[in-house]
């Protein structure tokens, strides 16, 4: 997720205070307030960001603490460590990415609504296996006549 930004904090630089932007905005430096940004915030690998996030898309290299929420999408690329609670549609994380925190995804559409989240399916499919194995361990011991009631 590249993005030429409008605004850059470089390597050096800190900010105390809230960022608020309706341009793009990428952030090398520390960052200890609230960000928004009505187009995409990208945490650079050398960045350091104590506070909120919110913007259209995000995109996190480096280390975050504070709540994020993305309107369309957000990415944690394999050196981003979030520390703390996610809202976005899309959500990657990819391997190596630190993730502390809860995640809530908004619906897409209609269809996704009725599509069941991997969570829910992994539930699912635990239950669907204990009942199997229950239904086995029943059959098994009427049938098997060494087995004492």
């Amino acid at each position: 997720m590249e993005h030429q930004a409008d605004t850059v904090i470089g390597v050096e630089v800190q900010v105390k205070g809230n960022l608020h932007n309706k341009g793009s905005i990428l952030i090398n430096g520390n960052v200890e307030g609230e960000i928004k940004s009505d187009e995409n915030v990208t945490v650079g690998e050398t960045a350091v960001v104590s506070g909120p996030i919110v913007a259209k898309s995000i995109l996190i290299s480096g280390k975050v603490t504070g709540t994020v929420e993305a309107h369309e999408k957000m990415e944690i690329d394999p050196t981003g460590v979030v520390n703390g609670d996610i809202k976005t549609k899309i959500l990657i994380v990819r391997e190596g990415a630190i993730f502390n925190g809860n995640a809530v995804m908004d619906k897409l559409s209609k269809e996704s609504a009725t599509a069941p989240t991997v969570a829910q399916t992994t539930h699912n499919h635990e239950e669907e296996e204990k009942k199997d194995d229950k239904k086995d361990a029943l059959k098994g011991n009427f049938w098997d006549k060494s087995v004492k009631k």
